[in-house]
């Protein structure tokens, strides 16, 4: 019966890049341990670590495991294929799944479900809406900022995420509650051609000014994937996320990619839909 007094133990792994997918994590958090249950947070950085810390990890210990991500290109970051795969049998055990998207999340839910129901996780629920900010430089003429996402996530879908969380506990707590089945699987042809591959071959390129350069290493530290090392100045030794976190974040704007056209061409598309740079 839903609102049984049941204390459930939880815990949510996120990946965020720019802080909104961790606060909207911590919201949740903080809806599940309202309802008397306990919720532990991990946040994930870097693949390789991450993997190494969750082949170790305990999740006999936890009856919820949610799962939390920024949405790259219609799809979960690339790596994050690689994170779950390592996942043990999760058989038993109840899951849930979000997404921080400053645009079209397309089908990221469905993608992430379609992994972990592999591991015997049952997943109750899950949030895809638009809450976010994009700072991708793919949108530069819009001052780095897609217009949709400006201001999010706000105070009010951040109390959502608690009410959500709450919410959750009642699910969770309830033997009826069926198996959420109807994320969107459908993606728009764009978004099916947005592959690994498709961006890598596609997407600029990175060059370093070497006069800019400091050598801090911002670049190496962030990087998700780690694809950069620090051969007196930054390299990248493989194909990466594409999340140009490197370049947005490097504190002497030494990392330059040349975004002329595929800026310009997301500019045509949202002048389209309505938007413009003077109206942003």
């Amino acid at each position: 019966m839903v609102g049984l007094l049941i204390t459930i133990n939880a815990v949510i792994l996120y990946f965020s890049q720019t802080s909104n997918t961790r606060k909207y994590s911590e919201k949740i958090a903080e809806g599940i341990e309202q309802k008397g249950s306990k919720c532990e947070l991990v946040r994930l950085r870097k693949k390789d670590k991450d993997i190494d810390f969750l082949k170790k990890f305990d999740f006999s210990r936890f009856d919820l495991i949610g799962i939390g991500t920024p949405v790259y290109y219609f799809h979960p970051p690339y790596h994050l294929f690689d994170i779950l795969d390592v996942l043990p049998s999760l058989e038993g055990k109840l899951g849930f799944l979000f997404c921080t998207s400053g645009g079209n999340p397309g089908s990221t839910l469905y993608q992430i479900k379609e992994v972990v129901n592999a591991k015997g996780l049952k997943i109750i629920d899950g949030n895809d809406s638009f809450i976010g900010l994009d700072r991708h430089p793919l949108y530069r003429d819009f001052g780095g900022v897609y217009p949709p996402s400006v201001g999010h996530p706000t105070d009010e879908e951040l109390e959502n995420a608690k009410k959500w969380g709450m919410q959750l506990v009642d699910k969770a707590s309830d033997p009826s509650t069926p198996e959420k089945d109807d994320f969107r699987k459908k993606n728009s042809f764009y978004a099916e051609v947005q592959t690994f591959e498709f961006i890598n071959k596609t997407y600029p390129k990175f060059k370093v000014n070497e006069e800019k350069c400091t050598q801090c290493g911002t670049c190496e530290k962030i990087c998700p994937v780690d694809c950069i090392v620090l051969d007196s100045f930054p390299k990248w030794t493989k194909k990466c996320d594409r999340c140009y976190l490197c370049e947005m974040l490097c504190p002497e704007n030494a990392i330059e990619c040349d975004w002329n056209w595929q800026a310009s061409h997301m500019t045509e598309l949202m002048k389209k839909k309505g938007f413009s740079p003077e109206n942003k």
